[in-house]
């Protein structure tokens, strides 16, 4: 829609006096200054991409105080950039950047930043032939802006108080050099051969493990406050795994103990409590002395923890493996010694020459020939040296081979959740064969042991289900409490409850009364996906259960509101009101910090995530408290992508990004009520330059008269009257990308930047799908999608491509075998044959692909044998005799997700069907998305020229007329050596003759 202004120029006239007394005074004639011309905008070209940039979530951060911002962007090129601004005054002003910065730390009183200097995109991309040295460390006062480097740093950190840094520096191994530095004094302090350090979250106190080649190693604590150090423990032996417990003096650490007839090595924990006394309390547990510590289990060099209270430490055991014994060599026969004879050490020894005092390595031996009584009457497999390496693939096997493979060095000796209760003699042993997987609640009074081991035959074609078993982690009793679960949630803080789901209902299991309680039996919503149109009999909840810190009640999520419930069952609330409008909320990040450990306060004010599920709108609200009665209260709401809300940790300073189709995503800072928002980031200021497409929201009915939507970019540069091409990129629902900023990238072969770059409208439409007819599902959704744009006369209907990638791209394959709507499609990676596919494996995890029919995107809960015709009328291959359409599939020949071989089913029998539009690219050593940076650049042209010859008409490059032999291929291939080129071919060329004319859908 158009709107035209109307601009109303009011002149206003001066009265101009003028006195007789004296001469008026004649200004002279001014000259006309010449109007300053508008800078044309030119269209984006692949030269241009380079400079666009993204925000870096994972290099942004608040200072506590909420005084300062540091924030990464990242161009296209890879070069990329820290920018650090004060957030004081009005303009809030960049103040410094570091290139190649990253890991940036704020101290906990806000006074000073470090930040790590990286490697530039050439450096990144070298193979060094020796080990780099440490990255630069630039340590800057934010106060005084003085900033010092320190370089070949391996780790930085702050102390808990501010007051001190310790910076790690490469060295010799195993230790390294640590300096701790007084920031206020600016004075260093260095220790030698340090393996292991970390700071006291309480004051500062420094642990220190220290690995001295000359004397024996050794566990300190050094207070740089006192300068006094102290050792905790000393022995010939290493320490491992320095742990301090949470906001206390508490240390622990784990010391070797080997055994000689033993291959590994096993350890001994340590624990001090309070190691700021005088004499710290000192306790030790040794295995050796545990008189029901099991033989057979040792404990391995890993992470330990603390329990919340301090009373015990967590670690992991595992069961020794034998050292290999060495094989005696026998004894040489010796000859008899004549009488007189001196035995070889009286005898003198003879001088050797030169060449023979040079060790030289023994050639291998080969096995020598058994003598010919030994064959005797044997067979060929009696006496063959060398084993067969066959794999026995069995119908019994409850995990197929790929799996077991996949699982094979975890399963070999898997590591087995243990406890030690400090002051006791002896370790509890939570995790067995029947608990494969344990966690332990908060206060450690609890465990709970996962086992799936009884459900592995049905994961291999149905749901992956798990029984639960109740453990007693003093003295590792357990207890079957639940069987056959595929969701299990969240426990309470205080261990009482556990969450879980059972036949799509919310329940939970007393843990002290061993009673289940049906909590969502009585409420008219639904905790689990109620838009999953997959055939899993239990849908994915929409989330764990947030637990408020006292455990008396969790919030949980249905598909708009948030819920708070008592574990109990005595009290159910909804305290959001979005379904009547259809606005999601849900919780913000801002409501979670570090401390917290993402459990709420039970009077915590929330900040809610809103999400208009039509209006594809978006913002932020907040509750007063999480038992208030009033509604929330709506601070931001815009017909854009507001995101990443995020709170100062010590501050009433909130940050958010904001960005839309046209908009490139920047970050704004406010007060709490995220009003007077202030714009820090101005990302890609640059693109003011060029045209760039607007986005659009679509809405249309399937042919079943379901109501969905899609999300429709406008070519850069469009005018009102002309006809477009277009192109369709389809997964499954993508209409909630309306506000998404695409950046444009030559490594992206499906980019709608690029698109709408090259003058293609780009529409993404929502697809549902309906049991047994995934394919048809798709089709009836693509084709009303495409005719309800069309509708519009801004797309030429005889110019319309069709590109998906992996399910996407089997849609593609799929519909252009049923329509003849689509001018050429593009399928990268897709099912072809849905009767081959269903028996398939996923190779990168092992699984069959059965479950993925009966539980996923397959939507097909019936074997193929015993549904045939759902199975033919749904596989693209069974189409070929209607394909029309020019079809271009791409693989990586090493597909771990949909193997490879569904390309060449399709490709071998477009042959066979006499079909010519049909053109397979195979990537040779790659997976399911391409990641060799040669190959993504070159999979983006490609797809260019096929849309660019099929869609717009323009000449084909040789490779989609004639294709290319391999040895052509490799020609290409040597004599671009000496000049590489990111395009395969030249671009290809718009011509005279008009497209060919297709029919309507079928």
């Amino acid at each position: 829609m158009r709107s035209s202004l109307a601009l109303l120029l009011t002149f206003f006239l001066l009265p101009i006096s003028v006195f007789a007394e004296e001469p008026a005074k004649v200004d002279p004639p001014k000259k006309e200054t010449p109007q300053k011309k508008r800078k044309q905008k030119s269209p984006v070209k692949p030269a241009d991409y380079a400079q666009w940039e993204r925000l870096d979530p994972a290099n942004r951060q608040f200072s506590p105080n909420g005084k300062w911002l540091i924030y990464g962007v990242t161009r296209v090129d890879e070069e990329r950039t820290l920018r650090l601004h004060r957030l004081t005054g009005k303009k809030m002003p960049e103040v410094e950047s570091f290139q190649y910065g990253m890991r940036p730390v704020f101290s906990n009183d806000s006074a000073w930043l470090a930040v790590t200097i990286g490697k530039s995109p050439a450096e990144a991309k070298k193979e060094p032939k020796e080990k780099l040295p440490g990255a630069t460390t630039h340590l800057r006062n934010l106060a005084s802006k003085e900033t010092i480097i320190f370089k070949n740093v391996s780790a930085f950190h702050f102390s808990d108080d501010s007051r001190f840094a310790t910076i790690e520096v490469n060295g010799k191994s195993p230790g390294k050099a640590l300096i701790v530095r007084n920031l206020s004094h600016k004075t260093n302090t260095t220790f030698g051969n340090v393996t292991q350090h970390a700071w006291s979250d309480q004051g500062s106190h420094l642990a220190m493990v220290i690995d001295s080649p000359s004397i024996s190693n050794s566990l300190q604590v050094f207070s740089p406050k006192t300068g006094t150090l102290r050792t905790l423990d000393s022995s010939d032996l290493e320490y491992k795994s320095l742990q301090w417990r949470k906001d206390s003096l508490d240390l622990a650490v784990m010391r070797e103990k080997k055994h000689a007839e033993k291959e590994d090595v096993s350890h001994t924990l340590l624990a001090w409590k309070g190691v700021a006394q005088k004499k710290p309390k000192k306790l030790v547990y040794d295995h050796t002395k545990d008189k029901n510590f099991s033989a057979e289990m040792f404990l391995p060099v890993g992470k330990i923890s603390w329990s919340e209270d301090g009373a015990a430490l967590y670690c992991d055991l595992k069961k020794w493996e034998k050292k290999p014994k060495t094989p005696k060599p026998k004894p040489a026969s010796e000859p008899k010694k004549e009488e007189g004879e001196k035995e070889d050490s009286e005898k003198e020894p003879k001088p050797k020459k030169e060449e023979e005092t040079i060790e030289k390595k023994a050639p291998e031996k080969k096995p020598a020939p058994k003598k010919e009584e030994e064959t005797k009457g044997k067979t060929l497999r009696d006496t063959l040296q060398e084993k067969s390496n066959v794999e026995v693939w069995h119908t019994k096997d409850a995990e197929i081979m790929p799996l077991q493979k996949k699982q094979a060095s975890s399963q070999k000796n898997p590591s087995r959740k243990a406890m030690w209760w400090l002051g006791e003699e002896s370790m509890v042993q939570l995790g067995n064969d029947l608990t494969e997987k344990v966690g332990i609640t908060r206060k450690g009074n609890r465990a709970i042991g996962i086992d799936r081991t009884p459900h592995k035959e049905t994961a291999m074609f149905g749901p992956r289900l798990q029984d639960v078993y109740k453990i007693d982690t003093k003295t590792g009793e357990r207890e079957k409490i639940l069987e056959s679960l595929k969701y299990v949630l969240s426990t309470s803080p205080n261990g009482r409850h556990l969450l879980f789901m059972r036949n799509g209902q919310l329940w939970a299991y007393d843990l002290e009364t061993n009673q289940d309680l049906h909590l969502s039996k009585d409420l008219d919503t639904h905790f689990s996906d109620e838009e999953d149109d997959t055939l899993a009999v239990e849908k994915r909840p929409y989330g764990q259960g947030i637990w408020l810190k006292d455990s008396s009640a969790f919030l949980m999520y249905d598909r708009y509101d948030l819920w708070l419930i008592s574990p109990d069952g005595s009290s159910t609330t909804r305290i959001t009101n979005g379904r009547k409008d259809r606005i999601r909320h849900r919780l913000s990040q801002a409501n979670f910090l570090k401390d917290n450990e993402g459990l709420l306060e039970p009077d915590q004010a929330l900040y809610l995530a809103l999400y208009g599920d039509r209006t594809k709108k978006s913002g932020y609200g907040k509750l007063d408290a999480i038992r208030s009665k009033e509604p929330v209260e709506v601070l931001v709401w815009e017909d854009k992508m507001i995101s990443s809300l995020t709170r100062a940790k010590n501050a009433d300073r909130y940050l958010l990004t904001i960005e839309s189709g046209n908009d490139s995503p920047d970050i704004y800072v406010s007060g709490p009520n995220l009003a007077r928002r202030k714009q820090i980031s101005k990302t890609n200021l640059f693109q003011k330059q060029y045209y760039w497409g607007q986005t659009e929201l679509i809405d249309f009915e399937n042919k079943n008269g379901v109501k969905l939507q899609g999300s429709l970019r406008y070519p850069a540069n469009y005018r009102d009257g002309k006809k477009y091409p277009m192109v369709v990129y389809i997964y499954e629902k993508r209409s909630q990308g309306l506000h998404k900023y695409d950046v444009p990238s030559e490594k992206h072969p499906y980019n709608p930047a690029v698109f709408s770059a090259e003058g293609y409208f780009v529409f993404q439409p929502d697809i549902v799908y309906r049991p047994q007819e995934p394919g048809i599902s798709a089709l009836e959704c693509v084709v009303p999608a495409v005719k309800q744009v069309l509708k519009t006369g801004m797309v030429d209907e005889n110019k319309v491509g069709l590109v998906g990638h992996s399910w996407g791209a089997y849609q593609t394959a799929f519909i252009v075998t049923r329509s003849d709507l689509f001018a050429a499609g593009v399928a990268g990676a897709p099912l072809t044959n849905m009767m081959s596919m269903s028996v398939s494996v996923y190779w990168n995890s092992g699984q069959t692909n059965a479950a993925i029919f009966t539980q996923s995107q397959g939507r097909m809960d019936k074997p193929f044998w015993q549904d045939p015709e759902n199975y033919i009328r749904n596989s693209p291959i069974h189409g070929l005799d209607n394909l029309n359409t020019p079809l271009l599939i791409a693989f990586g020949d090493k597909d771990g997700a949909v193997d490879w071989g569904q390309g060449v089913q399709m490709y071998n029998a477009a042959r066979w069907a006499g079909k010519e539009n049909l053109v397979m690219l195979v990537y040779p050593g790659e997976n399911h998305s391409l990641r060799k940076e040669e190959n993504m650049v070159d999979y983006h042209y490609r797809v260019r020229e096929w849309f660019d010859t099929h869609v717009k008409g323009h000449e084909a490059p040789k490779w989609i007329t004639e294709g290319k032999s391999f040895l052509e291929r490799q020609k290409e291939k040597e004599d671009k050596k000496d000049k590489p080129q990111s395009k395969p071919e030249a671009a290809a060329k718009p011509k005279k003759e008009e497209p060919p004319k297709k029919g309507k859908a079928k």
